[in-house]
């Protein structure tokens, strides 16, 4: 029994090693009060390792807990890496995602390359297993040891859901993740990477769903104002529906405030509008001699001084959060791609019901992220797309350095659309897609060569002229048919440079950034040539830009169904963020501290409050995606 028990203390520690170092890299903490949690955990996992390790022949257990080993080590190991390429967790839901990646193994390889010392600190594990277990014999639990086994397994996880009862009534405590919240951010800082990857596997089986609180809110009604809001009957709904899930998702909607009308409603009624989601785009690049025209278009028509772009999982995050208005999670992205999902205030469908010609382009493949079903969906039936009939107009191709240019993207799209207004077109770059590698086969090497920076944001920049000259070939292209003024153009980044370092980003700052909220400050373009400097100073980011669009385009729409709202408007402003933590115009709060910096006074239950709307944010979005809400309220078969 002694020997097996010294198994037991092998894995205990072996776990205890991995999840220290993942902590330190992934919260920059190793002692904080979740460890305590990790460790009651960590030791109910090397009783269950055990237990399989010693149930065969010494050679078979060895051959296991060699196997138990290394995979420990390559979980560790690759969750480090995937945090450190996307700056979230690894989820189960992602797997569906899995074959996008190999299109960029190269920046697999890159990233391993860049964190070799990290990595092998984590395989230090595996080498001891190889230099000491092997040479000692693994022995064969029978009938007794079984037993005793299992009873410290059962003991340990008693014992572990014991320690989690002191502060279960608090918000966002130990107890609700482990029973009741979906975050996993929280739930590995809490129980650490394993028991909580673990937890998101089980909850994928057998699924789980979340609870929405809702939170007090002032009636907007009080004051004498026009409501970006449509005649729906809640309460109606709810009598109609024996889910319980679709009432209470009713019951919020009807708690919720509408967002109010306001100077700006239908300023660009009848426009025609250009929507740009643009790669890896920041306001870091700025430059009235490097990139003119998007420095133009900053500082003229709307300025957005607070705007941010959060990173969700990467490109696909930034989209849905544009296209949708809603906040993405793998679980909610996982459903949008299956391509059934009615969104009728979607950019394409909204401004297709006033007519509008609804296009879209990207300069990649059509299937990447399941765009050839998502944009039908969004309401552009007319996706052109490398794979899908670009390549037959410029060069789609892929290769190292060489990456298709949007420019010539925007030189071969603008006849499919410029002579049937009103349009409304969406464009998906790549120009600016990382790995940043630099040398004079780059377009516009001889343009950055000689400025005073490392090369990977020289190379950086070199994307970002591309995106630079195809807005202003887009601008031209426009004045030469008359219609610049008639046009808005709309350009938002799907996320911060990931592919740079913060040191690196900060290069080109102005200010010192963190690697939380303002590495993901940038900037929204909202530009017509006729509109005058207008400075917005309210905080902002991607699902609030669609509310944003529609009430500028005077689209009939209800705000109460969108997480973003209108930034014109006068709500509060507020950016959430991958690990919810979040921005608004009274403060910042960062989750993984669990602290609030005020802007200005807030009231006792703000930040409680805000933190449920923020938790109410996801599970919403999830439902209203998974569940096809929006056809439930709105009926897509009136149309």
């Amino acid at each position: 029994m002694k020997k097996t028990y010294r198994i037991a203390a092998y894995y205990f520690f072996m776990i205890m090693y991995l999840e220290c170092w993942h902590g330190y890299y992934f919260h920059h903490q190793v002692f904080h009060f979740g460890l305590i949690y990790t460790t009651f955990f960590s030791l109910f996992l090397a009783l269950c390792f055990t237990l399989l390790s010693t149930l065969f022949s010494n050679r078979t257990n060895k051959i296991i807990t060699g196997i138990i080993t290394l995979l420990l080590c390559l979980i560790f190991a690759g969750s480090y890496l995937y945090i450190n390429l996307l700056t979230v967790p690894f989820t189960i839901h992602v797997t569906t995602m899995a074959s996008q990646a190999f299109d960029f193994i190269d920046i697999f390889f890159i990233s391993v390359r860049e964190h070799l010392h990290p990595l092998w600190l984590f395989f230090v594990p595996f080498l001891y297993f190889l230099l000491k277990e092997t040479k000692k014999k693994i022995p064969t639990s029978y009938h007794f040891e079984k037993k005793c086994l299992l009873i410290s397994i059962l003991v340990s996880y008693v014992l572990a859901i014991l320690v989690l009862l002191p502060f279960k009534e608090e918000q966002k405590s130990a107890f609700k993740l482990y029973f009741e919240n979906n975050d996993l951010v929280s739930s590995i800082q809490e129980f650490g990477l394993l028991t909580a990857e673990i937890l998101d596997i089980e909850r994928a089986i057998i699924g789980f769903e979340e609870d929405i609180v809702l939170i007090p809110r002032l009636p907007n009604e009080l004051k004498e104002m026009k409501y970006n809001k449509m005649d729906i009957d809640f309460e109606k709904l709810s009598n109609e529906t024996t889910d319980e899930h679709l009432k209470n998702l009713y019951a919020y909607f009807n708690n919720e405030p509408a967002t109010n009308k306001n100077q700006y409603t239908g300023k660009y009624k009848g426009k025609n509008l250009i929507v740009i989601l643009a790669e890896s785009y920041n306001s870091v690049v700025l430059s009235e001699e490097l990139t003119p025209t998007l420095y133009q278009l900053t500082n003229t028509g709307f300025h957005f001084n607070n705007f941010y772009s959060p990173l969700f999982l990467s490109t696909t995050g930034g989209e849905f959060q544009l296209m949708t208005g809603l906040v993405p999670s793998a679980e909610t992205l996982n459903a949008w791609y299956k391509g059934t999902v009615y969104l009728p205030f979607s950019l394409g469908n909204a401004l297709g019901k006033q007519n509008y010609t609804a296009n879209a382009f990207h300069n990649f493949n059509n299937t990447y992220y399941d765009r050839d079903k998502t944009m039908p969906t969004l309401g552009f039936q007319n996706f052109l797309s490398c794979a899908s009939g670009l390549e037959e107009l410029m060069d789609c191709t892929w290769q190292g350095l060489i990456i298709p240019d949007d420019k010539e993207m925007v030189d071969v799209t603008l006849k499919q659309y410029v002579d049937k207004e009103p349009f409304v077109s969406f464009y998906v770059t790549v120009s600016g897609h990382m790995p940043y590698y630099y040398n004079e086969n780059r377009r516009n090497y001889d343009v950055v060569k000689d400025l005073p920076y490392t090369d990977k944001v020289k190379a950086y920049i070199a994307s970002q002229i591309d995106l630079d000259r195809a807005l202003k070939s887009l601008i031209n292209g426009l004045k030469e048919k008359g219609i610049l003024d008639d046009t808005v153009i709309c350009l938002v980044g799907d996320h911060y440079p990931y592919g740079l370092s913060i040191k690196e980003i900060n290069e080109l700052s102005t200010y010192n950034r963190d690697e939380l909220f303002e590495v993901n400050h940038s900037d929204l373009i909202l530009w017509n040539n006729d509109t005058e400097k207008i400075e917005i100073d309210k905080v902002g980011s991607q699902p609030d830009v669609l509310p944003t669009l529609l009430n500028l385009f005077g689209v009939e729409y209800d705000s109460r169904l969108l997480i973003g709202h209108d930034i014109l408007s006068d709500n509060e402003g507020l950016a959430i963020f991958s690990d919810l933590s979040w921005i608004s115009d009274s403060g910042t709060y960062n989750a993984k501290a669990k602290t609030f910096t005020p802007k200005k006074e807030v009231s006792e239950d703000y930040v409680k409050n805000m933190n449920q709307w923020v938790n109410n944010s996801v599970i919403v979005s999830k439902n209203m995606i998974e569940n096809d809400v929006y056809d439930k309220i709105l009926n897509r078969e009136e149309e």
